[in-house]
């Protein structure tokens, strides 16, 4: 059985595939990652079929959001897995080790400076963000909804976003692209799967579009993480940090 396993961590591949490769894998991805936001959508929608929507709360509600994430994401990876006959030694889940934390550590700090300085560059120049939904679901008096997105930042948000979109979509990139270009073209994938989540409610197209390219630049440094270390328990503990940092902020903000 192809384990589908990408030679090489770091650095640039040798080869660049053709023309036609390339679109055809930027197609595979990109349908690969909205598919990661229908099974997302699929998964929240038997949940509550089984549990009663009228049964649940907001906080309940935005659990099982969270939940249908981490299984949403998990089925579209397991699927494209048996469908190219990977073993499960196609995925990088490793115990890291000291270097990796290093790279935890320094990821998580370069993430929240990028944000701020990326913040401050889009305000400078009259360019606005758009709101999250679960942000817009705690302006309106719910900040105890963010004590349940802490944990499960680390717990689901992280490696299931990570799973797909590093480990899945990047790695699947590596052969037709550089290495480096599948950084990017995979950044611009995962970028563009979060329109639904900044674009419900009053958000401008102008606001959606200065919150997307935030969402790109953040995730070059995920994907730069995982490709140096070819860990993704790297990319997923840095992505778990960063947004358990920011739902803890918004939980002082908001409750304070």
């Amino acid at each position: 059985m192809e384990d589908g396993t990408a030679a090489g961590v770091g650095g640039d591949s040798p080869t660049r595939g053709s023309l036609g490769q390339m679109v055809r894998a930027v197609t595979i991805g990109g349908v690969l990652g909205f598919s990661g936001l229908l099974a997302i959508s699929l998964w929240a929608t038997a949940f509550l079929l089984v549990l009663g929507p009228n049964s649940l709360g907001p906080m309940e509600r935005l659990a099982l959001s969270t939940l249908s994430l981490g299984f949403g994401t998990g089925t579209v990876a397991a699927l494209f897995m048996l469908g190219r006959g990977y073993g499960l030694s196609y995925l990088d889940f490793k115990l890291p080790n000291a270097r990796d934390w290093g790279y935890v550590v320094v990821g998580t700090i370069g993430l929240l400076v990028l944000q701020i300085i990326v913040g401050v560059i889009l305000t400078q120049l009259g360019i606005g963000t758009a709101d999250h939904s679960i942000e817009q679901q705690v302006s309106t008096g719910n900040p105890e909804i963010l004590l349940i997105m802490i944990p499960a930042a680390w717990l689901l948000i992280g490696p299931g976003e990570e799973l797909l979109y590093r480990n899945i979509i990047q790695k699947s990139l590596y052969g037709p692209f550089s290495k480096y270009g599948a950084v990017v073209v995979a950044s611009a994938i995962f970028a563009l799967a979060h329109i639904p989540a900044y674009a419900a409610g009053s958000s401008t197209l102008v606001a959606t579009g200065g919150t997307l390219i935030v969402i790109f630049l953040l995730s070059l440094l995920l994907g730069g993480a995982y490709l140096k270390t070819g860990n993704v328990t790297v990319s997923a503990l840095i992505h778990g940090s960063f947004d358990a940092v920011l739902f803890g902020l918004m939980y002082v903000q908001y409750a304070g």
